[in-house]
């Protein structure tokens, strides 16, 4: 990143995570501008402070710790703080952060569409990021249950395979599964990714 860029990351930042919070994160985010991962040792940050940023990022869903067995959710992931650890940014979040670097602003929807229209077509992008945007209001703590999403899929207009656009969801960052669902046991729930709440603004999407 320039000067510039990195100016604009912190200045995205400032309004969530105030003082010198942004300005480490600007300089761990700024690891991963280039690659999709960074290991602990390669992080140039001082010890306390790095480990702080570490564990900030992590509970953003910024960072993710590398999974022990695949398709391990978010939450069960063990967080280590020493070097050979390897931290891996979700796809969509190095859309979000790039985006910032540009901007100045943190624009989630944007960051959407453009991590999802790798591989799909500008009409499917837009009736996946339509969907998205649904449930995201219902998630409580960024939490949402499966039943609710399908009630929600199955009351638009032209529904989507869930099975297939959740799967997706989680492949990019978007969402993860959930091992412990936060109000009750015995149903399925997923947790979208935090940081796509940032901007907290209604879009035309």
């Amino acid at each position: 990143m320039t000067d510039e860029t990195l100016k604009n990351l912190e200045s995205a930042l400032q309004p969530i995570f105030p003082g010198e919070e942004a300005v480490y994160l600007t300089r761990l985010l700024e690891y991963f501008k280039t690659c999709d991962t960074a290991y602990y040792e390669a992080i140039d940050l001082p010890g306390d402070i790095k480990d702080d940023c570490i564990l900030m990022a992590f509970e953003e869903r910024l960072l993710i710790p590398q999974a022990t067995r695949p398709g391990g959710a978010w939450q069960d992931r063990m967080l280590t703080l020493a070097p050979g650890t390897l931290y891996i940014m979700p796809r969509v979040v190095k859309k979000l952060v790039a985006g910032a670097a540009d901007t100045g602003t943190f624009d989630s929807a944007a960051a959407i569409r453009a991590v999802l229209a790798e591989k799909n077509d500008e009409a499917w992008v837009s009736r996946l990021i339509d969907f998205f945007y649904r449930l995201k209001p219902h998630a409580v703590a960024y939490k949402i249950e499966a039943g609710l999403m399908d009630t929600l899929n199955r009351s638009a207009h032209a529904p989507l395979d869930l099975h297939d656009t959740v799967d997706l969801f989680v492949l990019v960052g978007m969402m993860s599964p959930c091992t412990r669902g936060p109000i009750t046991t015995g149903l399925a729930w997923y947790e979208i990714n935090p940081a796509l709440y940032w901007d907290n603004k209604d879009k035309d999407i």
